[in-house]
């Protein structure tokens, strides 16, 4: 598609060489600046006042006249193939202004897709200071703006990526902070009404029947919470006690005197912790107590 990008635009006819007697011979000479514009890659024209062609450098004549003399005629017509001027024309505002101008205008291509070239427009005035003819440069930018086009379609397109997914992350966040909320509620239901209700029950019914309940409660709402409870959440106050002191080490008889109770209740107390943890006779609940406790 843009082969020609970093190679020559079109080869010049070999025929054409520059030969002059010296240095000074060419600088000094009629043709330096005809012989520069004729072998220069971009276009270069001569319009009149009325916008008909004088001239055109070779890289005009090969890429935008399509084999035809361009001369005597009408820009707009060989160049955009138009019957009037173009809408934003730098010529015309160079013979207004006299001043000058430049313009991105489009041009048809074999493929039917717009080239672009950035045209400026460059007057020439006669000693009154009236125009007489306009240089026109052509410079092609069909791959700069194809690149830029591209670039800026990418940068819209990131941004809005990056815009949906900074809502995906605000929904994530809300739906998180709605997921917390709702599992502290349940667990402070549960600690605050069900619980104290339960502890309540068990005075008048089966202790067994008020653990079923309780491990049925625990069941259901651990779909929602992912929490399992505690061990510990089963022991009584007393049984709290006892426990963190074995934790730390005391014997039943330390613990005792410490409570102010005596080492059969300790012991009593010491059956029910390992009932409520599982544990086998053959476990060493001081060490339990220690990694969960």
């Amino acid at each position: 598609m843009y082969e020609n990008v970093f190679s020559w635009i079109l080869t010049q006819n070999p025929s054409k060489k520059i030969i002059v007697s010296n240095k000074d011979d060419f600088f000094n000479s009629a043709n330096f600046f005809h012989t520069i514009i004729e072998f220069i890659q971009d276009g270069v024209s001569v319009l009149d006042n009325d916008l008909i062609i004088r001239y055109v450098n070779t890289t005009v004549y090969a890429l935008y006249t399509k084999g035809l003399n361009p001369i005597n005629k009408k820009c707009y017509s060989v160049y955009h193939k138009r019957k009037t001027p173009c809408d934003d024309c730098p010529t015309l505002r160079t013979l207004k202004t006299k001043k000058p101008q430049m313009s991105t205008i489009s041009y048809p291509r074999k493929n039917d897709t717009p080239g672009w070239h950035e045209l400026f427009s460059i007057p020439v005035f006669d000693k009154n200071y009236n125009i007489i003819l306009i240089i026109e440069y052509i410079r092609d930018i069909t791959l700069q703006k194809y690149i830029k086009d591209n670039l800026n379609d990418i940068e819209n397109r990131f941004k809005a990526l990056e815009e949906q997914n900074n809502m995906l992350i605000q929904i994530l966040n809300q739906r998180e902070e709605l997921q917390n909320n709702l599992e502290n509620t349940i667990s402070t239901n549960l600690e605050k009404f069900i619980k104290p209700s339960l502890n309540y029950l068990k005075r008048t019914v089966n202790e067994k029947d008020i653990d079923l309940v309780n491990a049925i409660i625990n069941e259901i709402i651990y779909p929602i919470t992912k929490k399992r409870p505690a061990p510990t959440a089963k022991f009584t106050p007393r049984e709290l006690q006892v426990a963190s002191l074995i934790k730390e080490g005391f014997q039943s008889k330390e613990i005792a005197d410490k409570l102010c109770v005596t080492q059969k209740a300790v012991d009593y107390h010491r059956l029910n912790i390992r009932k409520k943890l599982e544990l086998s006779r053959t476990s060493n609940l001081r060490t339990y107590l220690e990694t969960h406790l």
